[in-house]
């Protein structure tokens, strides 16, 4: 019995002892759970605080100042990625500081904010057209420094590259809007491309033509006679492959708003007095064709120098007219501010002078155009020599405005700058006779206003 009570009593002491320290266990694992849970919450809140300010500091607002009107579904500001604050920052703000810092504004100013000149429209908002048409032109870009991504090519060759494809056009009547569709599918091009060699370079021309062919003409030349013009230099199966090439390089984006359909535009407001239909008047064009051929030979020599890549088409052909016209009726129809079309005067200036001593060329007329559409056809009215006359006007400027230059440094280029090979006194050329005096230079804008 005793033995019996004893183990009994230690089976009792026992169990309770198990439980005991089963119970103690369980208390320690749910201390430890609740702690797990709390570093957890912890990391967790850390993180999402972690998060919510790296969102926070990844964008900012960017304004991009493009004009619209009222009914307008453009956005004008964007999200943007940012950059986050550094957190060594010198500056010591609040929390409520520092919460309204991480988003900021930024004016980007992509496009100059013009007031639109297009009268009222029945069959469109004139205002929504014409931010459209700014929009379309800021999303097409070009470089002048775009022979810095091929060194085998010069300005020159691009020069006479153009040159050629304008007698192709006229020999096929090929339009002005198709020839200026091909420069600027050329240009971009060779922006967006490294390493272009001196013997692809008729390629990439003729292949770009045969491109703004196909997207303008009703009856566009048959790819055999795009071959057919380059003399055995590119074969048919040459300029399919390129025009992939060209495609895939373009990214398809092949719409620009060219030169000459901002002068068409710029011409048509100035006469909009004299349009009689007033629904449908604006559709059609109605305007001088002698003005606009005239207008049209200055923009193509400009186009053959590679400066004319520092300047957007509307101000290329709103600087032409301010040339043959007047400055008011330029700031009247391109909706330009004279600072944002100064520039672009200046530049086309000796341009214009070697376009007046050439005088004026007349509308040329052929029997399968119809005769209101002869002056859409592109001619051969400029060429080389025209270009390097007013390169050298140019040149001559600049050096007269560098010799007038109160900077000694500038004097001194002046004087170290050795004189061109057409400028030398010995040469007896055309070029010689238009060279600009001092005083040439300031009679320039009176001559220039007699002109016209």
């Amino acid at each position: 019995n005793i033995f019996d009570q004893s183990a009994s009593r230690s089976t009792t002491m026992s169990r309770k002892s198990a439980r005991l320290q089963s119970k103690i266990k369980e208390e320690e694992d749910f201390e430890n759970c609740k702690k797990i849970k709390r570093k957890r919450k912890a990391d967790e809140a850390f993180e999402e605080d972690a998060n919510m300010s790296r969102r926070s500091k990844q964008f900012r607002i960017e304004n991009q100042w493009i004009p619209i009107s009222e009914n307008s579904s453009i956005n004008t500001c964007t999200l943007v990625p940012s950059e986050p604050l550094s957190p060594d920052s010198d500056i010591k703000t609040s929390t409520d500081i520092v919460l309204s810092s991480q988003f900021r504004f930024r004016n980007i100013c992509t496009t100059v904010c013009r007031l639109s000149p297009l009268p009222t429209f029945s069959w469109a908002d004139s205002q929504e057209v014409w931010t459209q048409m700014i929009r379309k032109e800021s999303q097409y870009h070009r470089d002048q420094r775009v022979f810095d991504r091929h060194p085998t090519l010069q300005p020159r060759m691009r020069s006479i590259l153009l040159d050629w494809i304008i007698e192709v056009c006229e020999v096929y009547r090929l339009h002005r809007e198709t020839f200026y569709l091909s420069v600027d599918f050329i240009d971009r091009f060779l922006c967006t491309t490294d390493n272009v060699m001196k013997h692809q370079l008729q390629l990439v021309g003729i292949t770009a033509l045969f491109i703004a062919a196909k997207l303008e003409e009703i009856y566009p030349p048959k790819l055999a006679e795009f071959a057919y013009v380059t003399d055995g230099a590119c074969s048919e199966t040459e300029i399919l492959e390129q025009e992939l090439v060209i495609l895939k390089a373009l990214k398809w984006d092949l719409a620009p708003l060219t030169i000459t359909a901002w002068l068409n535009v710029y011409l048509q407001v100035a006469n909009i007095d004299n349009i009689v239909e007033a629904e449908h008047g604006f559709v059609f064009p109605q305007y001088s064709s002698h003005a606009f051929v005239q207008i049209a030979r200055l923009t193509d020599l400009c186009i053959l120098d590679i400066g004319c890549m520092e300047h957007t088409y509307s101000q290329l052909a709103a600087a032409a007219l301010y040339h043959l016209t007047s400055k008011e009726m330029v700031l009247s129809v391109t909706g330009f501010e004279w600072e944002d079309l100064e520039p672009c005067v200046e530049w086309m200036a000796p341009f214009a002078r070697t376009h007046i001593d050439e005088g004026s060329v007349e509308v040329k007329f052929f029997q399968s155009i119809p005769a209101e559409d002869s002056h859409n056809v592109q001619i051969h009215a400029v060429d080389l020599n025209m270009l390097e006359r007013a390169q050298e006007l140019q040149e001559e400027i600049h050096t007269l405005l560098r010799a007038r230059s109160p900077d000694p440094q500038a004097q001194i280029i002046t004087q170290l700058t050795p004189p061109h090979s057409g400028n030398k006194k010995s040469n007896t050329s055309k070029v010689s006779n238009t060279s600009f005096s001092s005083s040439e230079l300031d009679s320039f804008e009176k001559e220039n206003e007699e002109f016209k």
